[in-house]
């Protein structure tokens, strides 16, 4: 088993007696803001919806501890879902992420479990989710759905193989901004919730290390950071800072998945 005592100290600090994913709402809005489900065919969205649930969860709730099978797919509406890789004495790294143009599922289709990854809301976050049984269930039925549900796996594995080179090779400081741009990118905003804390364990480094580079960061007129969350004011000084995997994988990412909703299910919507 593994030490997950810093991974709950992770989630505790955020949110404080959370350990699943909070308020449990309705049914998804006929228009999607996850562009997986918007770019579904109306008749296929139809048929999935019903087994769609829209959850809210505040910052670092947990939906998935590094020792059990991923239970549920999660679409993100809003905010940024972090996948955090967990050493046997409880350090984190971040090995991927998902936005609303992607989803949470299990990066290996024969592999559920994904051994010591764990899930948590970076930022609040509003989501729809599925049980993995049933969407395994309602995948013949929804063709679409097959192609788009490999394009997240391909999402989350392109992100796993450059984390991988970038970790090895580059940086903190280049990590960090690259970190920066690819949050901000997944969010749509210039403004990324995060506290000097929460960074270090996403980038698996500690807190001071990122202190000194945020400063750097924040002198070169970058960036700035406040108590709660970084401000983008400067986005290609922030890219020149960056290493050359931040463009490597952007290009990757536009391939996969799908950017806007076909006209049948934009009809479906109005």
């Amino acid at each position: 088993m593994t030490d997950t005592s810093k991974f709950r100290r992770l989630t505790a600090e955020a949110a404080p007696g959370m350990t699943r994913a909070g308020t449990f709402l309705a049914r998804p809005p006929h228009r999607p803001e996850n562009r997986i489900l918007a770019s579904l065919p109306a008749a296929e969205l139809g048929a999935l919806t019903p087994h769609l649930q829209l959850v809210t969860m505040p910052t670092g709730a947990l939906l998935r501890h590094p020792d059990a099978a991923l239970d549920h797919v999660y679409f993100p509406h809003q905010g940024v879902i972090s996948l955090l890789a967990v050493t046997l004495t409880g350090e984190t790294i971040e090995v991927a992420s998902a936005g609303r143009n992607g989803a949470i599922c299990p990066v290996l289709s024969s592999e559920p479990h994904d051994a010591l990854v764990g899930a948590i809301a970076h930022g609040p976050m509003r989501a729809s989710r599925i049980p993995a049984a049933d969407l395994h269930e309602i995948l013949p039925q929804v063709a679409t759905l097959a192609p788009a549900m490999e394009a997240c796996r391909e999402a989350l594995l392109h992100q796993l193989r450059q984390n991988l080179v970038c970790c090895g090779l580059h940086s903190v400081e280049h990590r960090l901004a690259r970190w920066l741009l690819e949050t901000s990118d997944r969010l749509e905003t210039e403004m990324v919730p995060a506290t000097q804390e929460h960074v270090a364990q996403r980038l698996g480094v500690r807190r001071t290390t990122v202190t000194l580079l945020a400063s750097k960061l924040q002198d070169g007129g970058a960036i700035r950071w406040g108590r709660s969350r970084v401000q983008v004011l400067d986005r290609g000084r922030l890219e020149a800072m960056a290493c050359g995997c931040y463009p490597t994988l952007r290009e990757r990412m536009r391939a996969v998945p799908p950017a806007e909703p076909p006209a049948a299910a934009s009809e479906m919507a109005s």
